[in-house]
């Protein structure tokens, strides 16, 4: 009998999925007009995402009687270490409860100790607003321990500063989970020495939150790049693919093959500009079109100057219709080879191919600031050989 009155509640039972959803739908509380006013008002949220922030915690007792006067105390204590009004508003959305904190036992000491690291001024929000859960995470268990891993590391407070402008996130990283597997790893197993590792953190910090097989795999793809641990460049090329996940990369060798580029040719502009694989598709078609198809460079001009992406297609075009004007008039830069122009720094180049230039040849002047467009060599290119023939005559 039992069991039959068992199974009669089992079948009025709605479907286990709707169930779940019956439960979810009762533990929404309704987001309470006073707080999501003070969200808007105090806190810059717009109205959806202060009515979401209020009625989805119902763990944060954000409608409580002290609310408004905590909160307000809260973003009081903020804003005397420099937090905007943008600030707040990207740590409120990131961290509701921060509100109900309390600023002086919970809040207070954690600024305080980053602010005794040397992270103050804008950096100080900045790390905060983007990953404010580290204002509820222990000075002692976390972040104490952290900046002393960061300490021997890099050797001084100016340098961990520097790295954690880089990459604010490396706040949230938990050195016992990830930090500390990770880098005796490279260390110990890969063959990094102290001053590489070094290295290494300050250019790209988030190698620290890796796991120690994705630092293999990032450690082999630069062997397979012809650059073996202990290479002055190993450092700058490991950081530079820990930035992309193994599809992304191997599809950005893909892009430069497509362009012509060999394997051994990508190998060597790698070791002699890391970041060739920062660059986007679409810039690095367009930039090897147009330094191919009308600056006339080869493929080994390229190869040989691969921080000619580093340039904007537009810096490159105005210095090459200036390049055209000088060669137009006969002046003896013009015809200095087009690679070593435009890679000069930008103070060089103006003082080099323009100021000199700018009364006797106004064009000059007009060509850098985009009013000439440069629509290639031409004539002045094909002429170029016959006088070399006169001259060997």
């Amino acid at each position: 009998m039992l069991a039959a009155v068992g199974r009669r509640r089992l079948l009025l039972l709605p479907p286990l999925p709707l169930r779940f959803l019956s439960a979810a739908a009762s533990t929404t509380t309704t987001a309470d007009p006073t707080v999501v006013s003070y969200l808007i008002s105090s806190c810059g949220l717009t109205p959806a995402a202060a009515a979401r922030t209020a009625a989805t915690a119902p763990w944060v007792p954000l409608a409580s009687p002290d609310f408004t006067s905590n909160a307000d105390a809260v973003l009081a204590l903020l804003r005397r270490y420099g937090f905007t009004d943008a600030d707040i508003s990207a740590t409120v959305r990131g961290l509701s409860r921060i509100l109900t904190s309390d600023p002086v036992r919970t809040l207070q000491p954690k600024l305080d100790f980053l602010h005794s690291v040397g992270i103050t001024g804008p950096l100080l929000p900045r790390v905060v607003s983007l990953s404010p859960i580290i204002l509820h995470r222990s000075v002692e268990s976390h972040l104490a321990p952290l900046i002393a891993s960061l300490r021997e590391v890099l050797g001084s407070d100016s340098r961990i500063v520097a790295a954690i402008r880089l990459m604010p996130f490396a706040m949230r990283c938990s050195p016992k989970s990830t930090f500390l597997r990770t880098l005796p790893v490279l260390r110990d197993v890969h063959g990094l020495t102290p001053g590489e590792l070094s290295k290494l953190v300050a250019r790209q910090p988030g190698v620290i939150l890796l796991g120690p097989d994705r630092a293999g795999e990032i450690v082999q793809a630069v062997k397979d790049a012809g650059v073996e641990p202990g290479s002055p460049m190993f450092v700058y090329i490991f950081a530079a693919f820990s930035k992309l996940k193994a599809p992304k990369l191997e599809n950005k060798f893909a892009i430069y093959r497509s362009l012509g580029f060999g394997k051994d040719e990508v190998a060597v502009m790698l070791r002699r500009f890391p970041n060739v694989t920062g660059i986007s598709e679409e810039k690095l078609k367009n930039t090897v079109g147009f330094l191919i198809g009308k600056a006339g460079l080869s493929r080994e001009d390229i190869v040989a100057y691969p921080n000619l992406f580093s340039r904007s297609l537009d810096s490159h075009a105005r210095r090459c219709a200036v390049l055209a004007v000088l060669r137009r008039e006969g002046k003896p830069e013009g015809q200095h080879r087009v690679p070593h122009v435009l890679v000069a720094s930008f103070a060089r180049f103006m003082k080099a191919y323009v100021r000199q230039y700018e009364r006797e040849v106004p064009d000059v002047l007009r060509a850098i600031n985009g009013e000439l467009p440069f629509e290639g060599f031409g004539e002045l290119e094909k002429k170029k050989p016959q006088r070399q023939e006169k001259i060997r005559r």
